[in-house]
């Protein structure tokens, strides 16, 4: 008798979706998917989309305020404005770090 492959249908169910493209086809290094049924693949890509816009937000929000662009406005009772305050890891390790 021929010898037939043995694959995983449970891999092979999520090989023909959105993203599985050439020439890496369907990536999944961690195992994440094994014994997933499509329930479970469709919450993974939305929480992946979910983390990638919060990234892009992120990154967006360091070039803004190192353009220049601060929020207006007090950061606590004293008055100290954000302005007043370094940008990067400055604002946190700083000489004029923002009081913990």
């Amino acid at each position: 008798p021929a010898k037939v492959a043995q694959t995983s249908t449970s891999l092979n169910a999520f090989e023909d979706e959105l993203g599985a493209q050439p020439p890496l086809g369907f990536f999944d290094p961690l195992g994440m998917l094994t014994d997933a049924d499509q329930e479970r693949f469709d919450r993974l890509r939305y929480v992946e989309v979910k983390h990638g816009r919060i990234c892009q937000l992120a990154f967006l929000g360091q070039i803004v305020t190192r353009g220049g662009v601060h929020l207006s406005g007090s950061i606590d009772q004293a008055g100290h404005s954000f302005d007043s305050y370094p940008n990067g890891i400055a604002a946190l390790f700083g000489e004029n770090a923002i009081p913990t």
